[in-house]
């Protein structure tokens, strides 16, 4: 009888850290990576524009464009379309106009449908400029996502 005790004891002394120490870590990484935190507001822009940041609220999403084509540019449409089933779209982007060589630029997309508090959000960017001396419409694509 006595050998039995003495056998689990052992095994508790000898194992029993490592079975804490795993408890341990997968508490911490429970509590810091939660899958619903991690997603963060962001948009990515093709050339000649940059993808500064994005702000997606329950109304409205912003985003910041930063002109990396090295000549000034006129932003003359921006448009928003969710990845959704029924491709809800947003209002015209506010915030058209030139924008100079390096400089950065807020498009405000209003009246979402389909945007609610807490939503997931995965959608396509679409912005049509101007160059300088050009009358051909050309369009940077991109993606934009984060969480209302």
């Amino acid at each position: 009888m006595k050998t039995k005790g003495q056998a689990a004891m052992e095994f508790l002394m000898t194992y029993g850290w490592a079975i804490l120490a795993a408890i341990i870590v997968i508490g911490v990484l429970a509590v810091y990576f939660r899958p619903g935190q991690t997603i963060s507001d962001q948009v990515i822009v093709g050339a000649p524009f940059y993808g500064v940041g994005a702000v997606v609220g329950a109304d409205q999403v912003q985003v910041e464009v930063r002109n990396n084509g090295g000549e000034d540019l006129r932003i003359t449409a921006a448009a928003l379309s969710f990845n959704t089933p029924d491709s809800a779209l947003c209002g015209a982007g506010a915030g058209i106009g030139d924008i100079a060589a390096g400089a950065s630029r807020i498009l405000t997309f209003a009246d979402c449908d389909g945007l609610t508090g807490g939503s997931t959000v995965n959608a396509d960017i679409a912005i049509s400029y101007e160059r300088p001396g050009s009358e051909l419409t050309l369009t940077s694509t991109g993606s934009v996502t984060g969480s209302a």
